[in-house]
Formats: structure tokens, C-alpha cells, sequence
């Protein structure tokens, strides 16, 4: 009897303390939060208001319609200090809800901030349980980066919105940026002797009526973000901007290019358009002398003509051939100059050193200390193949006679 009597007791106690435990202790109602959908992180002028961070809080009534007041939809909230934590305790006392992490999507650094280092910011990221290691992450290219979290964009009523959809566009079809994480950052800051590469971001246009929805009411937006150009990093200072031949060349190396134009220049002045819509780089490591590696660079792509406003006679198997080698040029080209590039920042944010550490482990371990000078005086072999797939819907360009 008094045996079943302990059993109830402890079945009991067990039923109550899980009644207890299931509570949330730090819960927050939706409708005391103000989500944050973007973050922007500006160097202030002295070390007292060291870290200046705004914070971009979307408006729920604006963007679901439902009692709107015809405001903006998104609103601006900026606050300071010594560390990210007190800005954001900083910033908190403007607002009258709680502000929400855990809905950032863009994460803007200013450029003067990038050229000091990244790494306490991208620590307390990490560290921050609310925060997302997968918000995409961009350096504001020679403005503050409190100006890109205050532009009105046509297409989305949030801008931060609008920024991840303008990089996810340009990254499948026409242009070099490709999507970068927070987390993507980190793992880059830690390779020996190289860096990450970040994407670009600025404003163009009038900046004075940027902020307001009556900027939008034109034809033709008065100001526009634009993603333009990558940062190159080593460890976590910003070296330099990569654009042209060599930030295409960079992103090759990295086979994140998914599609892009290339244009050749013809006889008779004019120029021939390509798409680039697919390409894979690999890279061959001869590491038998571990100070003095070659690695080979190899490249195959495949191209479809878009734009041939000249005489030549498409139908020839020969005269595509000429132009698949000279596809091929221009690719190499591209690749040189990504790479010269690199050994001028001295940051193998390439990848070759990962690639010689796969290669030969034990190799790496003599040359890893001084890599930097291994990589800016390494042998560099090209081996490319452009194929020039198809010509589209028509054959040779119609002429008048």
C-alpha cells in the first residue's frame, strides 16, 4: 500500500513540474515586436559612438493593407555606442515595441567599417541567437550604409526586400554578384591568407527625396540601389573593388557564375553578343616542390550567340570555331586578371591555397605560414574551351540590299 502510494506521489510530482517547465519565460506577442528586415552598420567619429547601427522596421498595417494610414511602410530607427549591444539598446528606446532579429534579411556594412575589419561584428552575428546566418550580406560602396536602408525601391514596398531580389536576378542571368551569407563571410575570413568577397551596393540618383514615397510617383525613379562590384577582403579589412574582367574572373573561379554576356568585337567595328550559360572551372595542383607549386586553371563553357549585326556567315562550322577561340581568349583574359588582381590585394580569396591544402596536406603544413608570398609568385597554367552551342532562333544575320 505504501509502496503504490510513493508511486502516485512521484507520478504526481512529475505531471507538476512539467506543467511548470512548459512555459516560455521570454516570450514576446507578435504585436509587441517590431520586425526588422534590414540592418545597417556605419562607423561613427569617435570610439564613444564607435558602432551606429539602423535598423530598417517594417510597418505590418502599411504592407498588409489593413488599417493603413498611407504612411511608409518601412521605418528608420538608428542608435550608437561603444559595442553593437549598447547601439541596440541605444536604438530600442525610440521604439514601442521590442525590435526582432530574427526576420533580417540584408546586412549593409559601410565601406570606412570594412576597411577597420569585420570580425567583432560578425562575432556578435554569430553569437546572437536571434540573429540569421543566412541574411545576405553587402559593403556599402562609398556612402553610408544608413543611406541604403533609407531608399523607397518601386517593386517592394520594403526595401530590404528589394535589395535580395535585385542580387537572386542578376546572379541567374546578366551580371557577376552572386548571393553571399553572413555565414558565407565568416568561413572566408578564416582561410590562411585569403578573405571573403562581398558584394557591393550603392544609391544612384537624387538622394533628397530617396526616403519618401513621392520619389516613386515618376516614370523614372529619382534614386536607385544598385549591386555593383565585389569587395575584396583579406582576413577581415577590405583591400579593394573588383569590377570588370576581374570580378567576372574571380567569380568563375569560385563557379558561382551562373550566366553572363560576353562581347567580341568584330571586322567591321561593330560587336558580337554572347551568353555564357554555362561554365565550370577546376583547378590541378603540381605541388612536388611545395615553394614553388604550378596549378592549372582549367575551363570549359558553353556559349549561345545572341547578337551578330555583321556579315559573317554563321552556317560555317568555321567561322564558329573562330569565334569559340576567341571566346576562349576573352575567358582567359578574364581569369589573368581576376588573379592579378588577387596578388596585388596579397589575399588568395581565389581559393588556390584550399586547393593546394587538398592536394598535398603535408606539403601545405611547410608553406601555410607564408602562403601570401607562395601565392603572388606560383606558376599559373590556363587550359579553356568555349563551345559555341547554338545561334538561337535564326542563322545569319539579315542584311538589306
Amino acid at each position: 500500500m505504501m509502496r503504490n502510494r510513493s508511486l502516485c506521489l512521484s507520478l504526481a510530482l512529475l505531471l507538476v513540474l512539467q506543467v511548470l517547465l512548459t512555459g516560455c519565460w521570454d516570450n514576446v506577442e507578435l504585436n509587441r515586436r517590431a520586425i526588422i528586415s534590414g540592418i545597417a552598420i556605419d562607423r561613427g567619429d569617435t570610439e564613444a559612438e564607435k558602432y551606429k547601427l539602423s535598423f530598417q522596421v517594417i510597418v505590418a498595417e502599411e504592407i498588409s493593407g489593413e488599417k493603413s494610414r498611407g504612411i511608409s511602410p518601412v521605418a528608420l530607427y538608428t542608435g550608437v555606442g561603444r559595442t553593437m549591444f549598447e547601439a541596440l539598446a541605444d536604438a530600442s528606446r525610440q521604439t514601442a515595441r521590442f525590435l526582432s532579429l530574427g526576420h533580417v534579411r540584408v546586412l549593409v556594412i559601410s565601406e570606412k567599417f570594412a576597411r577597420e575589419g569585420i570580425k567583432d561584428i560578425l562575432d556578435v552575428l554569430e553569437r546572437e541567437s536571434d540573429t540569421r546566418l543566412n541574411s545576405e550580406i553587402f559593403i556599402s560602396k562609398g556612402q553610408p550604409a544608413r543611406v541604403l536602408m533609407s531608399t523607397m525601391t518601386v517593386f517592394s514596398k520594403i526595401p530590404a526586400n528589394d535589395l535580395v531580389e535585385k542580387l537572386e536576378t542578376t546572379s541567374k542571368q546578366f551580371g557577376y554578384n552572386f548571393r553571399m551569407a553572413v555565414d558565407d563571410v565568416i568561413r572566408g575570413i578564416q582561410i590562411r591568407g585569403g578573405g571573403p568577397i562581398i558584394n557591393g551596393v550603392y544609391t544612384s540618383g537624387d538622394r533628397e527625396q530617396a526616403g519618401s514615397n513621392d520619389s516613386l510617383k515618376n516614370i523614372e525613379p529619382r534614386t536607385i540601389l544598385r549591386v555593383s562590384g565585389l569587395a575584396a577582403f583579406k582576413d577581415d579589412k577590405l583591400k579593394g573593388w573588383l569590377t570588370g574582367d576581374a570580378a567576372v574572373g574571380t567569380v568563375l573561379l569560385h563557379n558561382n557564375l551562373r550566366e553572363y554576356p560576353s562581347l567580341l568585337k568584330d571586322k567591321e567595328g561593330g560587336y558580337i553578343s554572347f551568353n555564357i550559360y554555362q561554365s565550370q572551372v577546376t583547378l590541378k595542383v603540381q605541388s612536388a616542390d611545395p615553394e614553388h607549386p604550378v596549378i592549372t586553371v582549367k575551363i570549359t563553357q558553353q556559349a549561345a550567340l545572341k547578337e551578330s549585326p555583321n556579315t559573317l556567315d554563321l552556317t560555317s562550322p568555321r567561322v564558329l570555331d573562330e569565334l569559340s577561340d576567341q571566346l576562349t581568349e576573352e575567358t582567359v583574359k578574364q581569369i589573368k586578371a581576376a588573379v592579378s588582381a588577387a596578388r596585388g590585394f596579397k589575399s588568395d580569396y581565389l581559393g588556390f591555397g584550399k586547393a593546394f591544402q587538398r592536394k598535398n596536406p603535408r606539403g601545405w603544413k611547410k608553406i601555410k605560414d607564408h602562403w601570401e608570398e607562395v601565392f603572388t609568385t606560383c606558376g599559373i597554367r590556363f587550359e579553356a574551351d568555349v563551345v559555341i552551342r547554338h545561334t538561337d532562333m535564326r542563322g545569319n544575320s539579315f542584311q538589306i540590299n
